[in-house]
């Protein structure tokens, strides 16, 4: 079964953090790597969230919401062949926001999508735990 993770959160809140500082090293990569395993499966871990893709040119590392919704599928193409996806996008309410396209493209390429939501100035306790709760759904 194909399982996404979309780590959700305003600019500044954490989404970043959770991956690359907590997440990353459950499945045993360093804060710079994507690339995981967890038994026979392969994974992808984007630590940027798609909304701040266009900014620095990077294909993993900006937001689609600045470079368009057809992007968001180009993206996601290039990566559905992964067991396991984690990626991180701003709030719906948050302009911009890709989120609910992104949800959708992800079911479309046949992934369940479980979404963990961070909010900023919290404890480092609080981003282990959601770092956690990305490790459990992708198990």
């Amino acid at each position: 079964m194909k399982k996404a993770v979309i780590v959700v959160g305003s600019h500044h809140s954490g989404k970043s953090k959770t991956i690359k500082k907590f997440f990353k090293p459950h499945v045993g990569i360093s804060e710079n790597q994507r690339l995981f395993s967890l038994g026979s499966d392969a994974g992808a871990a984007f630590s940027q969230s798609i909304e701040e893709r266009r900014h620095n040119g990077h294909a993993m590392s900006q937001s689609l919401e600045e470079k368009g919704l057809d992007d968001v599928a180009d993206f996601l193409k290039k990566y559905s062949h992964y067991s396991h996806l984690v990626l991180a996008a701003r709030p719906t309410g948050e302009v911009p926001s890709l989120y609910n396209h992104l949800k959708i493209e992800l079911q479309r390429l046949g992934f369940t999508v479980y979404t963990v939501q961070v909010v900023g100035g919290q404890p480092d306790s609080f981003y282990k735990d959601r770092a956690k709760e990305i490790l459990e759904y992708l198990k």
